[in-house]
């Protein structure tokens, strides 16, 4: 009689972070053994690492440096290169798409591990999505670092005074570890490269804001280290940012971001470091919920009510040993995969499982030029020696050899080379997009290169003609409206404004998207070149320049 071979416990792991890199290192001897076959699924071939974010965004650090090739990271594993679609948990299957085609391939599992993060909140306050800069991702942090370097490149050769300001006013949004890095790193940066790189920019020109809801900054510390965030204030002011506490943002746009207190900053860099969201496909999976809308786990890091349904990271509310739930913090979804993987493990051996356990080490927080708060298992930390705490445990927790070499090699190259100044262009998206406008803000002005055409989705405008003799009122526009068409076709000069005069939600389509479809669309084309010059009645013709 020939013996049935068993196969291998099949666990599938949704999401390729922190939680996913301890719980393939968990299981690899189980994996070795051919006891258990592990799948983790995630849309990036890279994990990206958060800790130092700032510090590449202000060229102490490549870009590639903050990112490891998932196939490093989670061997013996196998990793699967998809987006995740369904989650069928009858069935147990999980349906993925490649990113080439939506090709569809169904997974199937006997364990589901639920480790899918968290994604910005992109509806805190109306242009948060077409104005504000994101850092969740490393194509958002990639696209933040040029716009800072475009930022000042343009600041270096502008003569408007009121165009200047814009340029070199930062607004960073959320005071907790995240904001107050990027905030404090971009004072000292900016201020070297004018003293060094950019002659023509007053070091007094630039300003950078940071504006926090809460009381105070660094929320994190406040319940167990309140110290650490009074030295965290002073060393911050003594650096030049401007804190702005009790004070939420109310509207982006593009040229401006207007404030709870009613106060209008003038600003073209508005980074959101604060307000998150859970994946939509936590609402496939019918677990109980918390008020956050985390998955509720036990103190095994198990769903209630299954035996093989785990989950950890930022989607999950699992029971903190010392009371409450673990904080949305990396090291949390660290332990909490390894503990998943442990219990997995005990599990297919028979073993009961064991809870976790794990209370947390210590926090740190980089204050620029070379400062910092810390403690570590309750033990404070300032200054100089906090700071070395922090970059040494932050690069201790990179997760591969070949990052942490290069890490350390982009820091001793530094003060003899200089940061990293290159700012590459990245091709905006074809298609539309949506901007958004508050009330008395001009979408188009008079006199400028036309480069887009408009649709209003919702909001009135008017288009107001500047003459000799003021300003004349042409018409007011609404939902459905459209302008901006004869000045694109035509590349000549806007021979009116349009201004908002009410919160103004429009679709643009850039100048080159726009010839192309009317190259290609011949009833589009002719329709646009049938259009009467713009405005519809134009009470004062001028003759557009060059």
């Amino acid at each position: 009689m020939t013996a049935t071979v068993q196969r291998p416990v099949r666990v599938v792991c949704l999401g390729g972070g922190w939680t996913a890199i301890y719980l393939a290192r968990s299981l690899k001897k189980a994996i070795r053994r051919g006891d258990v076959e592990l799948t983790i699924v995630s849309r990036d071939n890279f994990h990206t690492f958060h800790g130092f974010i700032a510090e590449m965004l202000t060229g102490k650090v490549s870009p590639t440096n903050i990112t490891s090739p998932s196939r490093r990271l989670f061997p013996p594993a196998r990793f699967h290169n998809a987006e995740i679609k369904s989650v069928d948990v009858e069935q147990q299957t999980v349906t993925t798409s490649r990113l080439l085609d939506g090709k569809e391939k169904v997974l199937e599992y006997d364990h589901l591990v639920v480790a899918l993060g968290s994604i910005d909140d992109l509806s805190r306050y109306p242009g948060i999505a077409q104005h504000a800069f994101q850092l969740k991702t490393f194509a958002d942090n990639f696209k933040v670092r040029n716009h800072l370097l475009a930022m000042l490149e343009m600041a270096e050769i502008e003569t408007d005074p009121v165009e200047r300001q814009r340029l070199l006013t930062f607004i960073v949004v959320g005071g907790g570890f995240g904001g107050v890095e990027v905030a404090t790193e971009l004072m000292d940066y900016f201020r070297r490269l004018a003293s060094k790189e950019y002659p023509g920019i007053d070091p007094a020109e630039l300003r950078v804001l940071l504006v926090h809801s809460g009381e105070r900054i660094l929320p994190e510390l406040a319940a167990r280290q309140p110290k650490l965030i009074g030295y965290a204030e002073r060393t911050i002011a003594k650096g030049g940012v401007e804190v702005l506490t009790r004070t939420r943002i109310t509207a982006a746009t593009r040229d401006e971001a207007i404030l709870s207190d009613g106060t209008v900053v003038q600003t073209r860099s508005i980074i959101s470091s604060s307000g998150t969201s859970l994946s939509p496909l936590l609402d496939l999976m019918p677990y109980e919920r918390d008020e956050r809308g985390r998955i509720i786990t036990d103190v095994n890091v198990q769903v209630p009510g299954t035996d093989n349904v785990w989950a950890a990271g930022d989607c999950a509310a699992v029971p903190h040993p010392q009371g409450g739930t673990c904080p949305a913090v990396a090291i949390y979804a660290m332990y909490g995969g390894r503990q998943i993987g442990r219990n997995i493990a005990r599990q297919i051996e028979g073993k009961p499982l064991k809870p976790f356990k794990f209370a947390g080490l210590g926090d740190a927080c980089s204050l620029g030029r070379r400062k910092a708060v810390s403690h570590l298992k309750g033990m404070r930390f300032y200054g100089l020696p906090a700071w070395i705490l922090w970059r040494l445990f932050f690069w201790w927790f990179v997760p591969t050899w070949e990052r942490k070499a290069d890490i350390a090699f982009d820091w001793l190259m530094a003060p003899f080379f200089g940061r990293d100044i290159v700012g590459v262009r990245v091709a905006t998206p074809f298609g539309l997009r949506r901007e958004h406008y508050e009330t008395g803000q001009a979408v188009v002005r008079q006199g400028e290169v036309g480069q887009q055409i408009y649709v209003i989705a919702s909001g009135t405008a008017d288009i107001i003609r500047e003459t000799p003799d003021g300003d004349v009122l042409v018409t007011t526009l609404s939902a459905g409206d459209h302008f901006g068409e004869k000045a694109v076709f035509e590349q000549t000069r806007r021979t009116a404004t349009v201004r908002a005069t009410s919160a103004l939600e429009v679709l643009s389509l850039g100048q080159t998207e726009a010839r192309a479809l009317a190259e290609t669309i011949q009833t589009f084309g002719a329709a646009v070149r049938e259009l009467p010059n713009e405005p519809q009645h134009n009470p004062a013709p001028i003759t557009p320049a060059g």
